[in-house]
């Protein structure tokens, strides 16, 4: 519509120009040293017209000749991007196939182009360490450092990462020099925490925590479970009767019925022979939350009586009637308590369900504790068989 609106008003313009000339074609005089040129007044300004367009074109080729130069580097850049962006999206596809050697050829070739190179240097190195090419893959992240050294956190974590499953050691020191250089970068405390926690070098996580909690490298729910998992493992850890009851009694009264806490907790005090109250710590955190582990341990303490522990486990057979740990708890108890056909039952349904060695064994026992020798040892035999079916 603009366009319309220009042509109209110029078109009125030119006519009403044209009919001035026609009624009023006056004259204009030029005198120069006895020179006097006279023409028209149309003619005059037909020739400024002239005159102003061919400066103007003069000008404006003068311009497209000072800038041809930029205008060809940027033709040839703009070619060369999109080269690259072909090359990028060819070794994407081939990605998305698992055909690690065409996509990292096709990031190579445009890792130079692309104002995106760092990403295509590193997406190279990965389709390298899948191919098990380890020297290219040190080539491409050793290219990437030299070319994008202000990314070195960036290149560090993707090297890590990759050398995480066969090179956890060498992961491990190239996360602890990151963290140095960025203490403040969360994602490196969280693969720095992550690493140090699959490798148990607990007392190096313990330090980190205050850090952790500081920065929010967590979530909430997270920080807590990396929090109960480093309790247990100081309490599996503990040398002595003493530094375990030392953790233990200054935790709260929360976490010390956490399952993966107080299983820890358990399992070293029955091995150091205190087995007191625990029993009703273990039936207090059944209450709050089931775990198969510490019902495998209340049906392993020898404290007694043995029949009421096992009335209060026959009331969480209604939540888990096919739970074949709880099954062993309950034929545990019930031979301890001298039910023998109670506890042999139990003890049958268990294997039903899950054919143990342990279960075996425990079958084995309150036979023998009955005075079935013979079965017992049918029983055994039988653990045998399933001992080499398992191999």
């Amino acid at each position: 519509m603009k366009k319309v609106a220009f042509w109209g008003l110029l078109l009125l313009f030119s006519v009403g120009l044209t009919t001035l000339a026609l009624y009023d074609n006056g004259k204009i005089s030029l005198v120069w040293q006895g020179w006097v040129v006279e023409t028209s007044v149309t003619f005059a300004l037909a020739m400024l017209v002239v005159l102003f367009l061919g400066l103007y074109g003069l000008f404006y080729g003068i311009g497209l000749l000072w800038h041809l130069p930029r205008w060809w580097r940027n033709r040839r850049r703009m070619k060369a991007y999109a080269r690259a962006e072909t090359h990028a999206s060819k070794g994407l596809i081939a990605l998305e196939y698992g055909d690690w050697q065409t996509a990292e050829k096709q990031l190579l070739k445009s890792a130079q182009y692309s104002d995106s190179g760092l990403v295509h240097y590193l997406s190279a190195a990965k389709m390298a360490h899948y191919q098990s090419a380890f020297k290219r893959r040190d080539h491409y992240l050793a290219k990437a450092k030299s070319l994008y050294p202000e990314d070195f956190v960036t290149i560090g974590l993707v090297e890590a990462r990759l050398l995480l499953e066969q090179e956890p050691q060498k992961a491990l020191s190239l996360l602890a020099t990151l963290y140095d250089m960025a203490p403040r970068n969360r994602s490196v405390l969280v693969e720095y925490v992550q690493l140090l926690r699959q490798l148990s070098a607990w007392e190096k996580v313990e330090q980190l925590l205050p850090e952790v909690r500081r920065l929010k490298a967590l979530t909430k729910a997270d920080l807590a479970a990396l929090e109960l998992t480093l309790i247990a493992e100081k309490l599996k850890a503990a040398p002595d009767l003493a530094s375990l009851q030392q953790i233990w009694q200054n935790l709260p009264k929360a976490m010390q019925l956490d399952p993966a806490v107080l299983a820890e907790y358990v399992e070293k005090s029955a091995a150091w022979g205190q087995e007191q109250e625990l029993a009703h710590l273990i039936e207090k955190s059944i209450k709050k939350q089931w775990d198969d582990r510490l019902v495998h341990q209340y049906g392993r303490l020898q404290v007694s009586p043995a029949f009421d522990r096992l009335k209060v486990a026959e009331k969480w057979l209604k939540k888990q009637p096919e739970n074949p740990i709880l099954l062993l708890t309950l034929g545990r108890l019930a031979c301890r308590s001298q039910l023998w056909g109670k506890g042999q039952d139990y003890l049958k349904q268990s294997l039903k369900l899950r054919p143990e060695v342990e279960t075996f064994h425990a079958l084995a026992l309150c036979y023998e504790a009955e005075g079935a020798q013979e079965q017992a040892a049918l029983t055994y035999k039988e653990a045998i068989l399933q001992l080499e079916d398992q191999k």
